[in-house]
């Protein structure tokens, strides 16, 4: 019986994640999604809504923390897997987003938590930096990271916005060309 129970909880938190993804799309923000709509779309009644969340935000915030804890097992895993450097790693990565591209249009694209993409580009990027083993000034790194994380950004979004049009290796090489013409000046 326990299990039945799961089983139904995880498949009602489901749909209603995947309701949520698709009004966040139509409606651009979580505060204009009502949890009528919400159980509309998602075929469920308020009682389950109500068994689970307080309000449609609450589904968006668990959302986040899942793509958050999925990207991250993610990252480990080809992190540990690629030993080619950075260019394969973010390669993965990219593909990855490509993957799952429902979750990051909405959340990096739509923008339906602004804080999410900040959140999730540090997540993702540093663990890239990290793999690429500059050298750059302790004093001067906060600022460099922060204008390669949003630079790196503004590029994945782009990517993103026009359907993935451009290849995952032209990405690749654009993001390494820019950020390395931004940092080599600055490598200790």
């Amino acid at each position: 019986m326990n299990t039945k129970n799961n089983q139904r909880s995880r498949l009602s938190k489901l749909l209603l994640k995947n309701a949520l993804l698709d009004l966040l799309t139509e409606k651009g923000a979580v505060e204009k999604i009502s949890v009528r709509e919400l159980c509309e779309k998602a075929e469920l009644n308020r009682s389950t809504f109500y068994a689970h969340y307080n309000e449609p935000r609450d589904v968006l915030t668990e959302a986040e923390e899942k793509i958050l804890h999925q990207t991250a097992e993610h990252l480990r895993k080809i992190g540990a897997e690629k030993a080619g450097g950075g260019k394969e790693f973010l390669s993965s990565f990219l593909r990855y987003i490509r993957e799952n591209d429902k979750v990051f249009r909405v959340l990096l694209v739509t923008a339906a938590d602004p804080s999410f993409k900040s959140r999730f580009m540090q997540l993702s990027l540093l663990q890239l930096f990290a793999h690429l083993q500059v050298n750059i000034d302790p004093e001067k790194q906060q600022f460099i990271y922060s204008y390669l994380l949003n630079g790196s950004l503004g590029v994945i979004t782009q990517w993103i916005r026009s359907d993935y049009t451009v290849s995952i290796q032209e990405i690749v090489d654009l993001l390494f060309t820019l950020n390395s013409s931004a940092i080599l000046p600055l490598v200790s």
